[in-house]
């Protein structure tokens, strides 16, 4: 059963890290001063860098981590998985692809139709790892080994795209290593939107989940079909991560750590997984933003160095103990 001591730690750590986000940055300014460009929203210098740039940045790098959280939690239930990950799995290659032909200037996308070919380019990887799921011969460890070629050949596909589009190696880094520098309001509600109404789906599909974690036989004999259940949840976790990608760019291990993370503080109940993995997919990449925004200042690290550093360590204790 989930501690609730586990929600209030996990509310104070949100608590600060917002305050980090909207009061510590290069600039030195004082605290009141901040708050007074907080509250008096007007054409100061102050004002403008809290409502132009960290305020979006606090909230677009929240809500893409919750994408990823969610994404993370239900490809792994519906794979039986505890190695998948969207991104590591090649999903969120797909949107770099996609990305990167718009950085390069090889199809026009801006706005929301950005957002859209993102989730496009996410879709038809999804659609090919789903494909490789009903395979009756695939076990969990040749779909990781599945997932990962996958991943690495989106990627180099994206690279290549933006290689022959001589695009600023700042672009590159942004794309493939994740940067929340040029987050928008329009980003977040875009962002946000995704994720609240894949979140009502996953809440929906919450009770075919658990029968398909006892295995696909048990599945049936319950009435569920599996693939028609992994069609909605892979649907689910292409446009969560086409989202994420949209805002943020490639963002590892997230994914990956927020569901172990979710099942050993609060429980295997899957509907408090769904909130769970998602509040801690958006912690984790607050933290990793603020981390990258500050420890090299005024420089930033990517963001997905930042979840490199933590999640790489996490990911070889999880393989020795796992079976």
């Amino acid at each position: 059963m989930y501690n609730f001591r586990y929600w209030f730690i996990h509310g104070l750590i949100v608590i600060g890290l917002i305050f980090t986000a909207v009061f510590v940055g290069t600039a030195d300014v004082d605290i009141g001063v901040t708050l007074d460009g907080l509250f008096d929203k007007d054409d100061s210098v102050i004002s403008t860098i809290l409502w132009k740039i960290r305020l979006p940045r606090l909230f677009v790098s929240f809500i893409a981590g919750g994408c990823l959280g969610l994404a993370g939690i239900l490809i792994q239930t519906s794979t039986r998985s505890p190695l998948a990950d969207p991104n590591l799995f090649g999903v969120g290659g797909g949107s770099i692809i996609i990305l990167s032909l718009s950085i390069a200037g090889l199809i026009n996308l801006t706005g929301y139709w950005l957002l859209l070919g993102s989730i496009t380019g996410a879709l038809i990887i999804s659609a090919i790892l789903f494909a490789l799921t009903t395979t009756k011969t695939l076990t969990p460890t040749r779909l990781i080994l599945m997932g990962i070629a996958l991943g690495s050949l989106t990627l180099g596909l994206a690279i290549s795209v933006v290689s022959h589009g001589k695009v600023f190696p700042t672009q590159v880094i942004g794309l493939v290593a994740g940067s929340f520098t040029s987050s928008t309001w329009e980003v977040l509600w875009g962002a946000l939107f995704v994720l609240i109404i894949c979140f009502g789906f996953g809440v929906l599909m919450a009770g075919k989940l658990n029968p398909l974690l006892l295995g696909d036989s048990i599945a049936r004999s319950l009435g569920i079909k599996p693939w028609r259940v992994r069609i909605v949840i892979f649907s689910l976790v292409a446009v969560l991560t086409g989202a994420s990608v949209y805002a943020g760019g490639l963002i590892s291990f997230v994914g990956l750590l927020s569901p172990h993370l979710a099942r050993r503080l609060y429980g295997n109940n899957i509907k408090v997984l769904l909130v769970s993995s998602t509040l801690i997919g958006a912690t984790i990449t607050l933290m990793s933003d603020q981390f990258a925004r500050l420890i090299l200042s005024p420089s930033e690290m990517p963001i997905g160095l930042a979840t490199t550093i933590l999640g790489a360590p996490a990911m070889m204790m999880l393989a020795f103990k796992i079976r």
